[in-house]
């Protein structure tokens, strides 16, 4: 029996269509040398930053990308030496030569421009896809580590024998790029991004479990016959009361037929509102990701 899961915690769009895997072949080279520049998209929902590796037949991609601030980030990597990698299968991941490699579990997906891909829904180069510890609810809000960026030299991913790399040198300025258009957002919601950067307490989410729970039962079911999962962000504002008075959905995936129910049922949402500098209740936000995933 199919059961929804329904995971909300702080965790590109890419046009990036979740996928069935393909079988595993015989491990392929690693390596591949930047083909471009960082291009930074600074979007009116998102920041992305991208970049190519390698040519022609053999040209991959990296997209880093951001809905609010936060020390973890959504990471895609593209390319036909992905196209044997298996979606939520242990996958080992590290951003230089002496770091431990961390276990993941990513999802299978496709891109329109450079094929096949891996997607990690939140992941942090110096934790991997756990440790989010620093961004739940109740956590004051940061921003990526641009020193621990500065150390990163490329992204190495291995699967059952396959390893991919992407060499791409140290990452402090690019993140640095993240962090100001994050920045940025947060301004364009009518919040002062340094004042929300010094919260004593970000809001906090007391019913968090029950509102879940609600939004798993309305999983469309033409979506789970089709096998479909995804990755949503979602962002709510919340005044100085606790009260949620808008929601944003944006969809990190594309699929056909979910269509996530979550600000429906953020309407039953109860918040403790965030705490400025000083003790006082102020206005904010609350942003994380869900990911919708299929137990058998």
């Amino acid at each position: 029996m199919k059961r929804i899961v329904a995971s909300a915690g702080y965790a590109l769009t890419l046009g990036l269509v979740l996928t069935a895997p393909a079988p595993l072949a015989a491990k392929e080279r690693s390596g591949l040398n930047p083909s471009s520049t960082w291009l930074v998209d600074y979007a009116p929902d998102k920041c992305r930053l991208a970049r190519t590796f390698g040519e022609g037949e053999d040209r991959h991609a990296i997209f880093f990308e951001q809905y609010w601030p936060g020390a973890r980030l959504g990471l895609s990597l593209a390319g036909p030496r992905f196209k044997r990698f298996r979606g939520k299968t242990s996958t080992r991941l590290k951003f230089f030569a002496d770091q431990e490699a961390m276990p993941t579990e990513p999802f299978r997906g496709d891109t329109e421009s450079v094929g096949p891909a891996i997607i990690y829904s939140s992941i942090s180069p110096s934790k991997g896809a756990g440790g989010e510890e620093s961004e739940v609810s109740g956590i004051p809000h940061t921003q990526l580590d641009t020193d621990f960026a500065s150390q990163i030299q490329f992204v190495w991913v291995k699967q059952r024998g396959k390893e991919v790399q992407l060499n791409t040198g140290a990452l402090g300025d690019a993140f640095a790029a993240l962090n100001t258009c994050t920045a940025d957002l947060v301004r364009s919601w009518g919040l002062d991004p340094e004042v929300q950067s010094k919260l004593r307490k970000a809001p906090f989410w007391k019913n968090e479990t029950e509102v879940v729970q609600s939004a798993v039962r309305k999983y469309p079911n033409a979506a789970l016959v089709r096998g479909e999962q995804a990755i949503v962000r979602m962002r709510v504002m919340i005044d100085k009361t606790g009260t949620v008075t808008d929601c944003v959905l944006n969809e990190a995936t594309v699929t056909d037929k979910l269509d996530s129910p979550f600000c429906q049922n953020m309407e039953m949402a109860e918040f403790d509102p965030a705490l400025g500098a000083d003790g006082t209740p102020i206005a904010s936000y609350y942003a994380t990701s869900i990911t919708y995933v299929i137990r058998d």
